[in-house]
């Protein structure tokens, strides 16, 4: 049975990732590649934050139900069962600088092995075994850091509205990225959640989205969405509609 992550932890872990490709990667991961063990709760978060930040992913998993179902919630692009056919698929996004993510349904520690014989450098690394990680350390991978509690400064509002969520969803969106402070640092990267989330959020979410957000930017957006679309449901940080 396939575990679905809050919305919130995939939210953090995005912007988490995004954090890192603006310190590290010139605000940009198109062309990077992630690699991945385990496509558990956690697992999921990270693929789909990868892939929102514009990152390629290979998620190796000897769970072919589990990466299957993710496939079928929209979690994941691709599932394949070797390691060419994966790299195929690769090569080509990674060339493009898109972002894609494949589902490798073999037993980690083997494939892995066969990775680092065959000369594949990830630039991300997350939940790979030690042994193996840290040759890919040493060729100048970085892994992936655990996200960090937010500092109080921000908290996360999560929103959905049942009255016509095809067009009042997007408007909820531009409403968020309006009030958002153009100073800030992530703002670009919290306008990128909004505009590409909803495509790799898949089916399991529904129509419901979250941002972390100030509260001079929450109090704006509260205050548009009351009188643009009161039928809204808002809640923030685990609270209960």
């Amino acid at each position: 049975m396939l575990t679905v992550p809050e919305l919130a932890r995939v939210h953090d872990r995005y912007l988490s990732i995004a954090g890192l490709a603006r310190e590290r990667f010139r605000d940009t991961l198109g062309g990077k590649l992630l690699l991945q063990s385990r496509f558990n709760a956690e697992g999921i978060a990270l693929v789909v934050a990868a892939s929102i930040a514009g990152a390629a992913s290979l998620c190796v998993d000897a769970d072919a139900d589990g990466l299957r179902q993710g496939l079928r919630s929209g979690f994941i692009d691709f599932v394949v069962g070797n390691l060419d056919e994966a790299l195929r698929i690769l090569k080509n996004e990674l060339r493009r600088g898109l972002p894609v993510s494949v589902g490798l349904t073999v037993n980690a520690a083997e494939s892995i092995a066969a990775m680092i014989d065959r000369g594949l450098q990830p630039d991300l690394l997350s939940a790979v075994p030690q042994r193996y990680a840290g040759i890919f350390l040493e060729r100048g991978a970085m892994a992936l850091p655990e996200v960090e509690p937010g500092d109080g400064t921000t908290s996360v509002l999560q929103w959905t509205v049942a009255e016509d969520p095809v067009r009042s969803m997007p408007h909820l969106a531009r409403i968020a990225s309006d009030c958002l402070d153009s100073a800030g640092a992530d703002t670009r990267a919290r306008r990128r959640w909004l505009e590409q989330s909803p495509r790799y959020l898949g089916r399991a979410f529904g129509p419901r989205q979250c941002l972390r957000m100030t509260e001079a930017e929450i109090a704006a957006f509260l205050s548009r969405v009351r009188s643009e679309l009161p039928s809204a449901t808002i809640t923030r940080d685990g609270e209960k509609p």
